[in-house]
């Protein structure tokens, strides 16, 4: 640990134990039963440094740190909820203040709660293998020098690369800590290492672009040449694209496609958004059949490595490995302590955090488990259809009903075989239709950040292309 850490922990510390020594003040011991007043502290230091390369010179260079503070208050099942991104004793007190003030004005709430924390239940963070100590203490110079590789590396990737918009290199540190009301203090420390590629492929005239992205907690493990490389093919596989006919017919959505669509699903498993009545799923719905037989869907916030692994969540819920769907049937929704508590569901261990606003659900490391066929196998059999490569605004799907009608581009599938890119035209369908016509997985899950997925084989995708 380096000076400047220890400062940092001991500033974070007695940031701390002011602010607990200021609610105490203000609510007394806590008491017993249902007018217990109880606290809980949330104080987070995040530093970043981002180096971003173009045209063998630094284009952008920036280093920042934030820290902040978040106080929830509880007090005759009313939760009061202040924040402060400065650690200076005026405004710890008076966000200490604040947060008695407003559980003093909302409005009751049986199902608020705030607990003891469980420390024994928490695993070794060690194992989690989440924090690097050795890439923080690795130059800046180190870090200039992989930018300018990664964009070294993805013009002679391919030379039809004839522009690399963007060569970035970040490094995120994380520090969090927890205290509850008896003063128990959990510390979870973190590093986010990420190399990321935008670049444009020209060829007769016809340009495109394209990008990839790795993040990992650890530098040596930030390999740039596979960036690079695969960089410089999503840039360079559509290069002649044309329409293709207007049909129905079976699609492989390759597994970044289906990332994004999984990305866009996950929002369903809430079980804030199904209590809400937000989600594409209902309580109704568990333990039944809702998906695909070949679909096991899996959070895993104890996944190794993982970039959304934690050993505990914002609540100081111990993190764990979650089955939401498990051959089809969904098996269990995500759920924080409120919406547990509330709806007769297990606490999960996935309420995210941030400084500014009290905890939400939220997935840890999300993803599709794997099948066994490489997705060039998916296309055996396939007299025509198309491979999906790109979807252009999932976002702007349903949320409720799951319909979609995007931009896509891909590859033309005649005979088990690709036999031309193409672009420019339209798919249309349902997410949730999507997941319950799997017909196979292929054994090439990624992860895209904390979203993971293979490529699969659905039988039927309405294509809007050429009439002709």
């Amino acid at each position: 640990m380096d000076a400047s850490e220890t400062t940092a922990e001991k500033q974070d510390h007695e940031a701390l134990n002011q602010a607990a020594g200021c609610l105490r003040r203000a609510l007394g011991a806590p008491g017993q039963g249902s007018d217990s007043a109880r606290f809980e502290l949330y104080l987070e230091r995040r530093s970043r440094l981002k180096v971003d390369a173009r045209n063998q010179k630094i284009d952008t260079f920036s280093r920042s740190e934030d820290s902040g503070l978040s106080i929830r208050v509880l007090k005759h099942q009313k939760m009061g909820f202040s924040f402060t991104t400065s650690l200076a004793p005026e405004a710890i007190e008076k966000a200490a203040r604040a947060a008695c003030e407003m559980a003093e004005h909302m409005p009751q709430d049986s199902f608020q709660e705030l607990t003891s924390f469980q420390v024994e239940r928490f695993s070794d963070p060690t194992a989690l293998r989440i924090r690097d100590t050795d890439g923080p203490s690795r130059s800046t110079e180190t870090k200039i020098a992989m930018a300018l590789e990664l964009e070294d590396l993805c013009r002679q990737a391919d030379p039809r690369i004839r522009a690399v918009r963007s060569a970035l290199i970040s490094e995120t540190l994380l520090s969090q800590k927890l205290m509850d009301h008896d003063g128990r203090v959990l510390e979870s420390h973190s590093t986010t290492y990420a190399a990321s590629l935008s670049c444009k492929a020209e060829q007769s005239g016809d340009n495109r672009m394209g990008g990839e992205s790795l993040y990992t907690p650890f530098l040596s493990e930030l390999s740039l040449k596979p960036v690079a490389q695969n960089a410089a093919q999503n840039a360079t596989e559509l290069l002649g694209a044309s329409l293709p006919p207007t049909l129905t017919c079976p699609a492989v959505l390759r597994s970044d496609v289906m990332a994004d669509l999984l990305g866009f699903l996950s929002a369903s498993f809430s079980a804030e958004q199904v209590d809400k009545g937000r989600s594409m799923l209902s309580l109704t719905q568990l333990g039944k059949k809702l998906l695909s037989s070949c679909i096991t869907l899996v959070d895993d916030g104890l996944l190794p490595g993982g970039v959304g692994s934690s050993p505990f969540d914002g609540e100081g819920t111990a993190s764990g490995t979650t089955t939401l769907v498990h051959e089809g049937s969904l098996k269990q929704l995500l759920c924080d302590r409120y919406h547990s508590k509330k709806l007769g569901l297990p606490a999960t261990g996935n309420a995210g955090r941030g400084i500014k606003s009290p905890p939400s659900i939220s997935t840890s490391n999300l993803y599709l488990k794997p099948g066994h066929q490489t997705p060039l196998e998916l296309m055996n059999g396939i007299q025509k259809g198309v491979m999906i490569t790109d979807l252009m605004g999932v976002h702007t799907a349903n949320s409720v009903t799951g319909d979609f009608s995007l931009g896509a581009s891909g590859f033309l599938i005649e005979n088990g075989r690709i036999s031309r890119p193409i672009s420019g035209f339209a798919v249309a369908g349902n997410i949730l239709d999507v997941f319950q016509s799997v017909q196979a997985l292929a054994n090439d899950l990624k992860f895209y950040g904390s979203t993971g997925s293979p490529s699969v084989l659905i039988p039927r995708l309405s294509v809007g292309g050429s009439s002709s």
